[in-house]
């Protein structure tokens, strides 16, 4: 019976130590659990936080992005319009220059067929030039046979002429009629037409002895006038056209630089520019030499004109300009 009593006591205490225990397991277990769901439920909300703020930022760089992508489709649509629009300009200017291009090409055949007639044209009047030319040959050359012809009927000619003189000369020596060789003999063969030898040796004396006396005569009728209305004077030109002398008739240096001399001549004028370094010396002489007097080029005093002489008619005037192109002297 205490066995039995004892067991019992024993079976109730076993059995409350039990359920302490369970329920004490129990409330360690429900706080375990509400401390592992309190962490969970931490670790939770901050990785919702994180991802929340990593998805905040990823959407504020897909926004800059798009703004970025939105303001360079605008600027690509701006391009293109611009782009499409001279599009437009080039595509008018090519046909503008396809219709000048066509204009030209219309044009170039046009003058293709021009220059083809010119040149058929021209081909015949080379022809026509060609045929006159063999014609004016063929006449020259029938002239220039009649010439021969002339000339050997009028050596043999002069051969007779010189034979019957020969013989007229001695048989006037024979009969002592006219001495040989005199004034009046050489006289009457002139008169009577003879043009060979002796006479022609006189003929050709005498007109040398008219030509010599003309020249004195037109010598004797040169004159000059000359005038200056300043330092410069014309002091000489050469009548034959080798030179031309001026002179500084002041006490003072004259710079001649860009001055110029002009020679008319007839129709003709001949033109000479002074170079900017040139200056006359006081009461001093400058000569311009024509370029074929194979003088020696040597400044100030002697000057020689490149490419260039001075000209020579029966009137000839010699001006000299200043650099303002006012005249400052004259000879005539």
């Amino acid at each position: 019976k205490e066995l039995t009593e004892t067991r019992t006591r024993r079976q109730v205490e076993i059995s409350e130590i039990d359920g302490r225990l369970a329920e004490k397991y129990e409330a360690k277990l429900q706080e375990t659990l509400q401390e592992l769901r309190d962490q969970y439920e931490s670790q939770m909300a901050s990785n919702r936080q994180e991802i929340e703020l990593l998805y905040e930022n990823k959407i504020k760089n897909l926004q800059a992005a798009a703004n970025r992508h939105s303001s360079a489709a605008g600027n690509a649509l701006d391009e293109l319009r611009q782009v499409r629009t001279r599009i437009d300009t080039l595509s008018s200017r090519v046909s503008e220059l396809e219709g000048e291009n066509s204009a030209l090409q219309n044009r170039c055949r046009d003058l293709e067929k021009l220059l083809e007639n010119e040149r058929l044209r021209h081909a015949e009047d080379l022809a026509a030039l060609e045929n006159d030319l063999a014609r004016l040959r063929e006449e020259m050359a029938n002239q220039l046979q009649e010439y021969q012809d002339l000339m050997d009927i009028k050596v043999s000619l002069d051969v007779e002429i010189a034979a019957y003189r020969k013989l007229l000369e001695s048989e006037e020596a024979r009969l002592n009629i006219t001495p040989h060789g005199s004034p009046e003999s050489s006289q009457h063969l002139v008169r009577g037409g003879s043009q060979r030898r002796t006479p022609v040796r006189v003929g050709a004396k005498r007109k040398r002895t008219l030509l010599e006396e003309s020249h004195e005569q037109s010598l004797n009728d040169y004159s000059v006038n000359s005038s200056s209305k300043g330092d410069i004077e014309v002091a000489e030109t050469d009548s034959e056209g080798k030179f031309v002398k001026l002179h500084n008739k002041s006490n003072q240096e004259v710079a001649l630089g860009g001055w110029t001399i002009i020679r008319k001549a007839g129709d003709h004028e001949t033109l000479y520019k002074f170079h900017r370094s040139v200056k006359v010396e006081p009461n001093g002489y400058v000569t311009i030499w024509s370029s074929d007097q194979n003088k020696e080029h040597d400044p100030p005093s002697s000057l020689v004109m490149k490419g260039q002489k001075w000209l020579v008619a029966d009137n000839m005037t010699t001006t000299v300009f200043n650099n303002n192109g006012d005249e400052v002297a004259v000879s005539e």
